[in-house]
């Protein structure tokens, strides 16, 4: 904190030198004129961050930042004479070279918002809370351009006030902090300022702190959207209207509200493949669920969030295939010197014989210099199973110092439906120890009662379940100059399980090892072993079985990237039944046509002659499965504003029930499951945000017995249970 301060200072003395009442007035056009930034601020000591030595680059970058009433502007100009410009959509992994802006308006290291631009005309953008918990759902106004000259590339961002809201200072100045990189994928590097990175548990607070204009403006801003949709099964047309408003009437305060909100970017969900008991966890790109969120993104070990929005408009009770429309939600934060709060509500509409579901989410958080807490109180009423669930969690946080980490959430529930409730606990814990910059070191302890259930609004694994984890991850750079070798990873990590009923489940190990070449070309091989003990989770937790000690390892090679084309594949041979040894096999490609058209395929073959399954009724069946998955997505820029995107997706599964010596399991019953999905989506971005989408879905299903994979897939491209066209126009004003 002692060198924050001190770079504060400095801060300081450069806005005093330059004034704060001097106006940007830059175009952002991707070009570097002199006279506009002639009273920036400029920062040239980047580190070498990736890997990740501390070490000098090896090309320099030079960065402007200045600010006016309108907001931030931020300039790259990267010395590079061999550049990659793939491009890679929005949102997307990119092969080309890219600059990060981060800022964090409040200098708090609460919320930091990220904005990246490629040089293959790419952007992405999200937030990183309390440290380095990142979401890419967020998207941000802001605006972008770059462009190359002899050995440099330039980059040029715009981020409006009006993206965030933040505390409200008086004065003509206010406290902002930034974190600067460079991606440099031709030599595989990241070159930073300040010295952190996005690994680190403190990433958010260990910013670079700044003084610029301050400003109170008020704004508004609103969002409509049509949406056509014509079935082409049933020959109807359905229209959907929505809007969205956002209002900022101070600095500090912000709401957003909604009708019928809008479902983003017309993206669909990949099919998922998952007969376990774990639920998937999916993301939301609604953009009323992703505009300052980040207050209510809490989390703790094991995926477990305490507000998932995905259950608000989710699949109604008595159809599974229906979904609720949400009637109406708000939003409303407010950030003060100390806490930061705020409330979401949601109604969902009814559908027949089902009706719509009431959310709120109440919460609040301070931070302070080492110390940060806050609460959150969820209420959920279902009105068609008569009932309701209330979840309260307090979250604590303590950085001793840039090398150990504590945080916890402790939980509590209640829910009462007609016939019943249950009340909850549930405490977690984490700490993590960095005792050098490439020796990282967590533990994470849960325990989760048997009553404990957030699923209401938020997502659990499970409950009953008493997890104890530590891990620890050493990178290695110190090969010399004549050795191939560029880098290694070590990882190993130790799971003890218990449920809270005193039951010993598997305890597991899991280590690994990586190689990276300085030719780029990567290998890892990864060793787990899963000791024997009860398994209440496969059975739903409606009794245990016990289960024998199981052992896998994998083998993964990566060849250089960035390229024209490149891959990555990965071997596993793996127990998960009774003995029997699985095989499974994955390859993911990616192919450049030329720096607009960009082709990523992937294939998944799963071979295993011993296969469990629970039920709902606590029955383990026993299959031998085969598996093949097919993905593929073509990204095409067309223009500077518009690209078209293709996805398809197929799996096939066919299990076979395989008789068992072992009374605990049973013989299942033999099945065929074979789902396809194809998107082909065009967006055109039109002036101020606007954007204009057309879109062909076709999903399909068979299940049809005793049949090839390749008649399993025809069968599901030509058997469409959904075939639609739809066009959408979001316009922003």
């Amino acid at each position: 904190m002692q060198n924050r301060k001190k770079r504060h200072a400095y801060a300081t003395g450069l806005f005093a030198i330059f004034g704060a009442d001097l106006q940007a007035n830059v175009t952002i056009d991707g070009q570097i004129n002199t006279i506009e930034w002639q009273h920036a601020r400029v920062f040239e000591d980047y580190i070498r961050s990736f890997p990740n030595t501390g070490e000098a680059p090896k090309f320099p970058t030079k960065t402007y930042l200045t600010s006016d009433e309108k907001g931030i502007y931020v300039a790259f100009e990267n010395y590079q004479p061999h550049r990659s410009r793939k491009y890679s959509g929005h949102d997307q992994y990119t092969s080309a070279d890219f600059n990060m802006v981060f800022v964090d308006f409040n200098n708090d290291g609460d919320t930091a918002y990220e904005f990246v631009a490629t040089l293959g005309g790419g952007t992405m953008d999200g937030t990183y809370s309390r440290g380095n918990q990142s979401n890419r759902d967020w998207d941000g106004d802001w605006q972008v351009r770059v462009s190359e000259q002899g050995d440099y590339w330039y980059s040029e961002f715009f981020i409006p006030w009006t993206t965030a809201s933040y505390r409200a200072v008086s004065g003509q100045q206010r406290e902002i902090s930034i974190y600067f990189q460079r991606q440099n994928v031709i030599e595989s590097e990241a070159y930073s300022f300040p010295d952190t990175n996005r690994g680190r548990k403190n990433f958010t607070y260990e910013f670079y702190p700044v003084t610029v204009n301050n400003t109170q403006n008020q704004s508004i801003k609103s969002s409509a959207y049509i949406t056509s949709n014509y079935n082409l099964n049933t020959d109807s047309q359905e229209t959907n209207i929505g809007l969205d408003v956002t209002w900022k009437p101070s600095a500090n305060q912000q709401l957003i509200a909604t009708a019928q909100p809008d479902f983003g970017q017309v993206e669909s969900d990949e099919l998922i493949v998952n007969y376990s008991a774990i639920e998937t966890l999916r993301t939301d790109k609604r953009p009323f669920f992703t505009i300052n969120q980040s207050l209510f993104d809490v989390r703790g070990p094991n995926d477990l969030r305490l507000v998932n929005t995905r259950r608000i408009g989710a699949n109604a009770i008595g159809n599974s295939e229906q979904l609720h429309d949400i009637e109406a939600a708000a939003k409303y934060v407010a950030n003060y010197e100390h806490i930061n709060a705020g409330l979401l509500v949601a109604r969902e509409g009814d559908v027949i014989g089902d009706d719509g579901k009431d959310f709120t989410s109440l919460r609040w958080y301070s931070s302070f210099d080492k110390l940060s807490f806050g609460q959150l109180y969820n209420y959920v009423a279902d009105p068609t199973s008569n009932r309701t669930s209330l979840v309260v969690n307090q979250d604590l946080s303590y950085r001793f110092n840039d090398k150990v980490n504590l945080a916890s959430n402790i939980i509590y529930s209640y829910n009462k439906d007609a016939e019943d409730k249950e009340i909850g606990k549930g405490i977690t814990f984490k700490g993590s120890y960095v005792p050098v910059r490439h020796w990282q070191n967590n533990l994470e302890w849960t325990y989760l009662d048997a009553q404990l259930n957030v699923n209401d609004l938020g997502y659990m694994q499970r409950n009953n379940i008493s997890t104890l984890t530590t891990n620890s991850q050493y990178d290695h750079y110190g090969f010399a100059a004549t050795s191939p070798i560029r880098r290694t990873r070590t990882f190993a990590e130790y799971r003890y399980q218990r449920n809270t009923m005193g039951l010993t489940l598997r305890d597991s190990l899991y280590l690994s090892y990586y190689l990276q070449l300085k030719n780029r070309h990567g290998f890892r091989v990864g060793l787990q072993q899963k000791d024997n003990g009860s398994d209440d989770l496969i059975t739903r937790q409606l009794g245990f079985v016990d289960m024998p000690a199981q052992r896998q390892i994998h083998l993964y090679y990566g060849s250089p990237s960035p390229a024209t084309f490149s891959y990555n594949m990965r071997a596993d041979y793996f127990q998960e039944g009774e003995s029997e040894w699985a095989q499974k096999f994955n390859i993911n490609t990616t192919s450049y046509f030329n720096d607009r058209i960009r082709l990523n395929a992937n294939y998944t073959y799963i071979d295993s002659p011993d296969w469990l399954i629970g039920n709902s009724s606590g029955e383990v069946k026993r299959y031998q499965r085969k598996l093949n998955m097919l993905y593929a997505k073509l990204i095409a820029r067309l223009s500077s504003n518009s690209d078209i995107t293709l996805t398809t997706q197929w799996y096939g599964l066919k299990a076979a029930g395989i008789a068992t010596e072992n009374n605990q399991f049973s013989m299942g019953e033999d099945f065929n499951v074979s789902q396809f999905a194809l998107q082909a989506r065009y967006r055109k971005r039109l002036e101020n945000g606007s954007s204009l989408y057309f879109v062909y879905s076709h999903n399909g299903f068979d299940d049809e017995a005793e049949i090839s994979f390749g008649r399993m897939a025809s069968n599901a491209i030509s058997e469409a249970q959904q075939k639609s066209i739809t066009a959408k126009i979001n316009w922003v004003f």
